[in-house]
């Protein structure tokens, strides 16, 4: 038996391989459509991004945290496969299911080694923090020191990209119609980051498919020139454009003298239900400035 369990919930984009490379319980997490609900997404759900992106062109889902019956069987599950468990979970400002999870273990499981960490992230910048943790239990490295490692990268991680449209946030009713217009006629387009548990618009740029691929190409060469020299990780997301992904993996290669691995994963349903289509975010341990997406002019 295993010395640590590691646990997550659906909004962690990482590509299925690792997951059971690494062997991570993943707690799903409901996609709700007015004519039937699925448990979880992509790979590892129900619900495949195909289908997910067909039922969406007539209807914007609403998603809903694990119920405690999910979060139990999962929870149980993982420690079938070791003595201590970790859940490192999506921010509680996007999901309680951190809470909510810290709240069953208490009840249902008082006597048992569980530690519950709200991530304050999401997507590829949670599957990092999965991803490390994973490799360090399978390291057999300590509950103890797994957990003191990942609070000093939840320090430094780091996760920021371009949306092309403001489609989804209008449908789900967080962006006014008028302010998608003006950003559609003006080809403006919002740059986002993760900041104290929540993504927040940073700023926008004006910007077409090749500006938006071009501003990503610079950012993935900045990150790659300042993460964190214990990771050896990069994940770029995407939503329905992984020929952007691509072409910003093959420029990012002329300038990783270091061989990090540059992991291209396809964002989840939970994530892309707000992002909308082509999307590009990266997600890192490393330093971030906001100029590396701002700056249109070198």
């Amino acid at each position: 038996m295993a010395k640590v369990a590691i646990i997550s919930d659906d909004t962690c984009d990482l590509p299925v391989e690792l997951i059971e490379k690494l062997d991570i319980t993943i707690i799903p997490v409901k996609i709700i459509f007015s004519d039937h609900v699925f448990n979880s997404s992509g790979p590892t759900g129900e619900l495949t991004l195909d289908e997910y992106y067909e039922r969406t062109a007539s209807e914007i889902p609403t998603t809903s945290t694990p119920s405690p019956g999910s979060i139990f069987q999962k929870v149980e599950e993982a420690l079938q496969k070791a003595d201590t468990v970790i859940g490192i979970f999506v921010s509680n400002l996007m999901s309680p299911i951190a809470t909510n999870t810290q709240a069953l273990v208490n009840q249902r499981f008082p006597e048992k080694k569980i530690h519950i960490i709200d991530s304050k992230v999401t997507s590829v910048a949670l599957a990092i923090l999965v991803l490390e943790a994973g490799k360090m239990a399978q390291n057999e490295m300590s509950f103890e020191a797994i957990i003191e490692k990942l609070t000093e990268f939840m320090e430094e991680i780091n996760f920021a990209g371009i949306i092309s449209t403001m489609e989804n946030l209008v449908r789900t009713g967080r962006v006014p119609k008028t302010k998608k217009y003006l950003a559609d006629f003006f080809k403006v387009k919002p740059i986002v980051k993760l900041e104290e548990g929540k993504i927040i618009v940073q700023g926008k740029i004006r910007a077409n498919d090749e500006i938006i691929i071009q501003q990503m190409k610079k950012y993935g060469r900045a990150a790659l020139e300042n993460i964190n020299g214990y990771s050896d990780h990069v994940i770029i997301g995407h939503t329905r454009w992984l020929e952007a992904a691509e072409d910003i993996v093959k420029y990012m290669q002329q300038y990783n003298p270091k061989n990090k691995k540059i992991i291209i994963q396809e964002t989840g349903a939970i994530v892309a239900n707000f992002v909308g289509k082509k999307s590009l975010t990266l997600g890192y341990l490393g330093e971030y400035e906001n100029s590396w997406l701002e700056n249109t002019k070198n």
